[in-house]
């Protein structure tokens, strides 16, 4: 009787560990289950050396003894003489396969289990050992640690992770740690995670952060990039390019923090709105933002606070110094403050914008609850009288609760170069007014403006800069047309002086490693195209763009929700018609659209939707349609050769293109094209 394996894919740092449980023979289950209970990592670089500690957690739930093998795709690079396995404090060894001897096991293990997924490292070379016994209903703790070398991509050193188990596990891990630790000789610049979320606290010469997740099926590979420079500003690229015009993330990084004849005094004038509805907790918690306001302050910075219902009650007639005896004032003028009234928020700003009278780095921190109920209440007239009133002050905007017009706020925000953030009733109002003032405490340099020499680049987002802060990371998505060497040029002002930083990039002619940058670019584009529908209307060129990138980088937005089965719809916030979008201005769908699409312009991490009917592997995507997934790439009239799942000529397909194996893990039912050709795998 044929030994029945399993694979339970436990990812770890640039290595997938496995354990292949064998049942006692004979025995009836068709297969059988480790669950991994914990997955612990431990990475620490220190100049560019990494050393990896992987500590896991594997359960036998089942009555009998179970023998395993534990496969560990091995990371590129790493030395086999550094790599070391504890099983339950007792060092295995094992033997280390070279990547075509390698591959013969991946390709056995494939057939056994009717499971493509393992495809995914069939690049790599592989460490295996035994381990036994397992006991039942007992745990075994396995403990690896390796050393390696980062490559550098671009201009930044790369930590990639394996960490894709979907389609392999059957229950979810339990607990993940990722935590890392990155020390360098020189200041580290620019540090993030294209694919998750990670918390990190930067110094000048280190950085320490995670991930962690509880209950979670990993579904892709973890990857983090960090530059490195002694520049106090500076510029990092990463580009992409195939057979089309090339994609780019440009990387602009602040000193942490700034020396103190760098810091620029600043005014800013607080405007919260005080009408009746922000009774209760919410004035209380924004009296306790205000208050943490105004004790940050810089004693050169000159600032107001101006409350609004139906009238307007400022605390100065005109900005002041942040003395000593001013913060005491204004502790006092907020501790008075009450919430009754209605909501003139168009004098209210056109009030605030008057006060402000020189060069100085200005912004209005605006916070309302409502729609305007007093005095001029069309939208499009208030913000008419906005713009006209508009030098070079930046407006945050703070919108809270359901009854705000999402739309008038978002562009408010963008006329004003700022930001707009939505605070749901179940959210800390206080931590979110402190924490956006905490941003923009130290402006570094004003009305920022980027600038590409001798590379010709188009559909640039943000478009927009702004005021750049120290301790901010700002990154640029692009394309560009022609390849070589150019020069990149940040301009703006500083203490009213000009400021110019320049810096020669190399945007290549091909490039088809860093594969998710194309799909950071269309999120960002997306996020754009879709704040402008929002604003200005429907448009169709602009929906049509937004189609044609949701369908080819397996984006779910308002206009390609077609593509999602009817009963995942509703778990993607944007799975809604066009029109519905349109509509949304105000309630908890427009402000949860409002915040989608905020994410989708800020940040660089690539989510995928929590659905089965798109699977998207580097730029490739796969629709379900019919029980196939359907490479987006396919088009009726293609020349089509059809293969059996798991046949010698399955093998000698991926044998003749080892780099679309990885295409070949979405399933074991897929039409996949390879240079011009489809491919229908079926089982």
């Amino acid at each position: 009787m044929k030994k029945i394996f399993f694979i339970l894919c436990i990812n770890i740092l640039l290595a997938d560990g496995f354990i292949i449980p064998i049942p006692p023979r004979p025995h009836p289950r068709a297969k059988i289950y480790m669950d991994l209970k914990t997955h612990h990592v431990k990475i620490k670089t220190i100049n560019r050396i990494c050393r990896v500690e992987v500590d896991e957690v594997f359960y036998n739930p089942y009555n009998f003894r179970i023998e395993g093998e534990y496969i560990f795709p091995l990371p590129k690079g790493a030395m086999p003489s550094e790599f070391s396995l504890f099983i339950n404090g007792r060092e295995v060894k094992g033997e280390v396969l070279e990547k075509e001897k390698a591959r013969k096991i991946y390709e056995q293990i494939v057939r056994r289990l009717k499971d493509p997924a393992l495809l995914e490292y069939y690049d790599r070379n592989l460490f295996r050992a035994k381990v036994f016994p397992i006991e039942p209903k007992r745990e075994v703790r396995v403990k690896i640690r390796y050393e390696y070398e980062l490559k550098r991509k671009g201009d930044f050193y790369e930590i990639f992770y394996p960490f894709k188990i979907e389609g392999i596990s059957e229950k979810p891990v339990e607990d993940v740690v990722i935590s890392f630790e990155i020390k360098d000789e020189k200041p580290i610049k620019l540090c993030f995670s294209p694919t998750h979320k990670v918390d990190f606290h930067k110094k000048e010469n280190e950085v320490i952060g995670a991930y962690e997740a509880k209950n979670v099926k990993p579904d892709k590979d973890f990857i983090l990039y960090y530059s490195v420079s002694r520049e106090k500003f500076d510029l990092d690229l990463l580009s992409y390019k195939k057979d089309e015009d090339g994609f780019f993330l440009l990387g602009i990084s602040t000193p942490t923090q700034p020396e103190k004849k760098e810091i620029l005094p600043k005014d800013i004038a607080f405007v919260i709105d005080v009408s009746g509805s922000m009774s209760g907790e919410k004035i209380e918690q924004a009296k306790k933002g205000l208050l943490f306001f105004v004790e940050h302050l810089n004693k050169e910075d000159r600032f107001n606070i101006i409350s609004f219902s139906s009238d307007i009650v400022p605390f100065k007639k005109e900005l002041v110094y942040a003395s000593e005896e001013n913060i005491k004032e204004a502790k006092d003028f907020i501790d008075k403050l009450e919430a009754v009234g209605g909501t003139n928020i168009n004098s209210a700003l056109i009030y605030t914008l008057e006060l402000f009278k020189n060069k100085r780095p200005s912004y209005v921190l605006f916070l309302t609850d409502g729609l305007p109920t007093v005095g001029e209440t069309s939208i499009e007239r208030i913000l008419k009288n906005v713009k006209e009133k508009l030098k070079n002050q930046k407006i945050f905007v703070f919108g809270v609760g359901y009854d705000v017009n999402t739309v008038f706020l978002d562009e408010l925000s963008k006329e004003g170069k700022g930001i707009s953030e939505y605070i749901e009733p179940n959210e800390n109002l206080e931590i979110a007014i402190s924490s956006l003032y905490s941003k923009i405490m130290h402006p570094a340099i004003e009305d920022v403006k980027v600038e590409f020499n001798n590379i010709e680049v188009y559909k640039l987002h943000p478009a927009e800069i702004g005021d750049l802060f120290y301790g901010q990371d700002v990154f640029i998505a692009g394309r560009y047309r022609n390849s070589g060497t150019g020069q990149v040029v940040i301009k703006g002002a500083k203490k009213e002086e000009e400021f110019v930083f320049e810096k020669t990039l190399e945007f290549p002619e091909r490039n088809e490693e860093l594969d998710f940058i194309p799909v950071i670019w269309a999120r960002k584009r997306i996020a754009y195209l879709l704040s402008q529908i929002r604003i200005h209307g429907e448009n169709k060129e602009l929906v049509d763009e937004v189609e044609k990138l949701g369908k080819k980088y397996g984006i779910v937005t308002p206009y390609t929700s077609y593509l999602v089965r009817e009963k995942e719809r509703r778990r993607i916030t944007l799975g809604i018609s066009g029109a519905r979008f349109k509509a949304e201005k105000k309630g908890k769908l427009a402000i949860k659209i409002a915040k989608e699409l905020g994410k989708m312009e800020e940040i660089v991490v690539v989510t995928e939707p929590e659905i089965e009917s798109i699977k998207r592997i580097g730029t490739k995507v796969f629709y379900l349609k019919d029980g196939f997934y359907v490479d987006s790439e396919y088009r009726e009239g293609m020349k089509l050769i059809e293969i059996k799942f798991g046949s010698d000529e399955y093998f000698d397909l991926i044998r003749k293109y080892p780099e679309y194996a990885k295409y070949l893990s979405v399933g074991e039912n897929l039409i996949v094209v390879i240079e011009n050709i489809a491919y229908r795998i079926k089982e």
